[in-house]
């Protein structure tokens, strides 16, 4: 089970990072869209230097053949380091299937169903992302397509990973935790949230005044 932070900012990543609880960044083009596409690559670089760890990078092409080319690119952001995300779509298949031949971890992305978790594994992807959010915003129950997605592959007897994405607060985030063996992406909020709690606060203004009277 590992825990990534879901951010392209770099006084972000670097604060978290030094806490040691993250196995790495994701990112995606929403992310990134403050940034111009002709400075991106190297902004993805930067954060590959700040996370020494795993980075998940999305393509952006549509074609399955555009995709493998930048995804070759992007893949010697962090060599040995970097998943590469692809859509869940005919076309993201197929560019996993052509990545995958060539070495490449994929992740395929905007994935909503465990048929769609099935389908990336038999594909070979590395990981399967999970919008549970959007799930729940749909008025289906994010954590019921997360636990029959664990079961499937465990089923299928297949090395593919479910990442937990789009996680709305706290609460969720501790309730897919309790669910087994999965990983997890939150933004920079859901990270402070994590850390925190009022009787944590009060205990350590306890501490910094010294013992409480009887």
């Amino acid at each position: 089970m590992s825990l990534f932070l879901d951010s392209a900012n770099l006084d972000e990543i670097r604060s978290a990072m030094e806490l040691g609880i993250y196995s790495g960044v994701t990112t995606n083009p929403a992310l990134l869209s403050g940034i111009a596409p002709s400075e991106q690559l190297e902004h993805l670089g930067e954060i590959a230097r700040v996370c020494r760890r795993s980075l998940y990078v999305q393509v952006q092409h549509r074609s399955p053949e555009e995709m493998e080319r930048q995804a070759l690119t992007l893949v010697e952001i962090a060599p040995g380091r970097t998943i590469i995300k692809v859509p869940m779509s005919p076309e993201g298949l197929k560019a996993a299937q052509l990545l995958t031949l060539k070495g490449v971890p994929v992740c395929l992305t905007a994935v909503f169903s465990p048929l769609q978790v099935y389908a990336a594994a038999l594909a070979g992807a590395h990981s399967a992302a999970i919008y549970v959010g959007r799930i729940e915003k749909r008025g289906e129950e994010g954590l019921a397509v997360l636990r029959q997605s664990l079961a499937m592959l465990e089923a299928g007897n297949l090395p593919t990973r479910v990442l937990a994405a789009s996680i709305p607060d706290a609460s969720t985030l501790a309730a897919i935790l309790s669910l087994g063996d999965l990983d997890a992406t939150i933004p920079f909020k859901l990270h402070q949230e994590l850390l925190d709690h009022p009787g944590t606060r009060e205990a350590l203004e306890q501490f910094a005044g010294g013992p409480p009277e009887d």
